[in-house]
């Protein structure tokens, strides 16, 4: 994957961004792609191929205080653990034993209650405190995609593929000016689904294909189409 990601990134044709509720510098150590816009904490940095920008409003120190409640909230669940993000803080309970993760929720509601400036994003097993700024990645995804198609020759197709909760909210920002597509069988909003990553390497290898293709002058007809014609719709009712 990563090596068709660096090629995507390497055409002329092409900008790539990698949206994360990771750190900024996490995601981009554990990606490790030149040429990429990198958007971390949902979004509310952004860095890479040109592109610079975090969010004025949010603040490291809300956060902080964040954390310390989360501290002493779950200090004595085991398997809780907290990770800190600079501009978020996330409460991760993967390895918490079922029988107490309802303890895991009714801490982050607390703290939820008692940050009332600081927005709570469920994700998978991790519970994510940022600043409530009106900032998403819906957001985060036109910003990027304003300014890297600004870039590009001719009329750019905007891709979006997400395999998280949080990325509805860039399945909505973008409906109707991008192709949408949600990773898993769930309730969505995005316009197309695929089953797994095998799915999205197949569909990004396509991509490459057909820009191989330009490259060398072969003429095909409807590329956009083409690429799209091999994704499924959502089969159940959209996510909320």
């Amino acid at each position: 994957m990563r090596a068709t990601l660096a090629t995507l990134a390497a055409q002329p044709r092409v900008g790539l961004a990698i949206l994360s509720g990771r750190a900024l510098v996490d995601i981009r150590r554990r990606v490790g792609v030149r040429r990429v816009v990198y958007g971390g904490c949902h979004g509310l940095e952004i860095a890479g191929a040109g592109l610079s920008f975090r969010h004025p409003a949010a603040r490291r120190a809300r956060v902080a205080a964040a954390r310390r409640l989360l501290a002493a909230a779950v200090r004595g669940i085991p398997g809780a653990r907290l990770e800190w993000k600079g501009l978020a803080v996330s409460l991760h309970y993967r390895r918490v034993a079922p029988s107490r993760v309802g303890e895991v929720r009714r801490a982050a509601a607390r703290v939820a209650r008692r940050a009332p400036d600081l927005s709570l994003i469920a994700g998978r097993k991790v519970f994510d405190f940022v600043p409530r700024v009106g900032w998403d990645k819906g957001a985060a995804a036109r910003w990027i995609a304003r300014r890297l198609g600004a870039a590009l020759p001719g009329r750019a197709t905007v891709l979006y593929v997400g395999d998280d909760t949080t990325d509805e909210a860039a399945f909505k920002a973008l409906r109707r000016c991008a192709v949408t597509v949600r990773v898993g069988a769930v309730p969505t909003t995005a316009e197309h689904v695929v089953r797994g990553v095998h799915e999205v390497h197949a569909l990004l290898r396509a991509i490459v294909r057909m820009l191989d293709a330009r490259e060398r002058g072969v003429t095909l007809s409807k590329p956009r189409h083409r690429v799209v014609a091999a994704l499924r719709r959502p089969s159940g009712p959209p996510a909320s």
